[in-house]
């Protein structure tokens, strides 16, 4: 309830505490009341609702903070019966288990490598041909198989779908991209047989080294570890690049911002998860960024389920029309496309009154803005890069500015 709506109502209040007698006895004779204390009843009920909306949304998130919780312990307890440590994926990382769990897949985008594990019986031959063939599974996996063979963000799923009635949660099928395939193969959409000759080239200069399995007795570890090939990035960006022109149009936004964003964000890691929580290549925040940029794309506020966020095309749409948010409404009085653009990024990662922070000691954007529009977009930039917050903020906004050059011509 803003300041002169709240005048407003306490002056109808004081208004209406005179006028009860004759109101009353208007009422008994024409079954009416006057039109301010309507409007007074009508505004206190839309009040109340607002609040009724607002509480349970907090509860909806609430569960669902719960939910990963409870999901996560119980991932976590499966992963510790057969291995020492719970290797999770993270932003830059994809971790993938069998359903026994007993065979490990980790792509790290950022560093650029993947290892395959695998517990076996001690004694166990043919080790090379056993992890060929799990990497052969791991190139051969998209998105959709990889949702679909992940007992936490399954498990999740599951239990937000019966915790929240179904016009408050937005689920979707996921397009089956590749997860690395394409990055060995350098193909969009890679046939078995060409993963299949990557797969080759790759074991013929592996080395395979074995350990003594840390939970299961009378067996071993064995593993290889190779590295992504150094152009993963370009290719990945390629991959994404319709929807990202689609949306930038859409919004008036540079290709090349969704794309240093997405890389800053992910590496481009189509399934990046944190457990914050946020969800895929630009990693959403179901109830911050994705409740703002659900009302835009979807026209209502909903919660944005794992699958519906690991589906590349709705993670892209909808962290295009948060940037869109920032740039053209929480940030639209800062006059300079630059400054702008420079303060959007840093509010992508922290919020714009993490932004307007850095200038006035306050969380409010009016009161940032004309100091801001009194500087230069140099001087915005060194501003932001001394007085954020947070030095992650700072490490990201100089990664996203750096990033977009390289993706200019997008």
């Amino acid at each position: 309830m803003n300041g002169d709506r709240l005048k407003q109502v306490v002056s109808w209040g004081a208004a209406l505490v005179f006028l009860t007698v004759g109101t009353t006895a208007m009422a008994s004779k024409t079954g009416k009341t006057t039109s301010m204390q309507d409007e007074y009843e009508a505004y206190l009920k839309e009040d109340m609702d607002f609040q009724a909306y607002q509480k349970q949304v907090e509860q909806e998130f609430k569960a669902y903070k719960t939910i990963l919780r409870e999901e996560f312990k119980s991932y976590r307890a499966d992963i510790l019966k057969v291995w020492d440590k719970p290797e999770v994926s993270h932003k830059k990382r994809y971790v993938g288990y069998s359903s026994d769990y007993k065979v490990k897949k980790v792509v790290d985008f950022e560093k650029g490598t993947v290892k395959i594990s695998a517990v076996v019986p001690e004694g166990t031959s043919n080790t090379q041909n056993l992890l060929s063939k799990h990497l052969l599974d791991l190139l051969n996996e998209s998105t959709k198989s990889a949702f679909a063979g992940n007992a936490f963000a399954t498990g999740v799923e599951k239990k937000l779908k019966a915790a929240l009635p179904p016009e408050r949660i937005q689920t979707a099928a996921i397009a089956p991209k590749p997860v690395v395939g394409d990055l060995f193969t350098g193909k969009a959409v890679p046939t078995m047989k060409e993963t299949a000759q990557a797969v080759k080239a790759i074991m013929s200069k592996a080395q395979v080294t074995k350990a003594k399995a840390p939970k299961t007795l009378g067996s071993n570890v064995v593993a290889v570890e190779v590295k992504l090939p150094p152009k993963g990035a370009g290719v990945k960006a390629k991959a994404y690049l319709p929807e990202i022109k689609q949306h930038s149009q859409k919004r008036k936004l540079p290709p090349a911002l969704i794309l240093a964003v997405m890389e800053t964000e992910s590496a481009f890691n189509p399934m990046a998860t944190s457990y914050v929580p946020a969800y895929g290549l630009m990693q959403i925040v179901p109830k911050s960024a994705g409740r703002d940029a659900s009302k835009l794309v979807l026209g209502k506020d909903v919660v944005l389920s794992p699958s519906y966020l690991y589906n590349g095309k709705n993670n892209i749409a909808m962290g295009t029309a948060y940037l869109y948010i920032l740039n053209d409404r929480y940030l639209a009085s800062i006059k300079d496309p630059m400054s702008r653009l420079y303060c959007v990024i840093a509010a992508y990662n922290t919020g714009a009154g993490n932004v307007a922070r850095a200038f006035t000691g306050t969380t409010s954007v009016k009161k940032a803005a004309p100091k801001i529009n009194a500087m230069t977009p140099e001087k915005v930039y060194q501003r932001l890069m001394r007085k954020l917050p947070h030095q992650e903020t700072r490490d990201y906004l100089k990664r996203v500015t750096t990033r977009m050059k390289k993706y200019e011509s997008a």
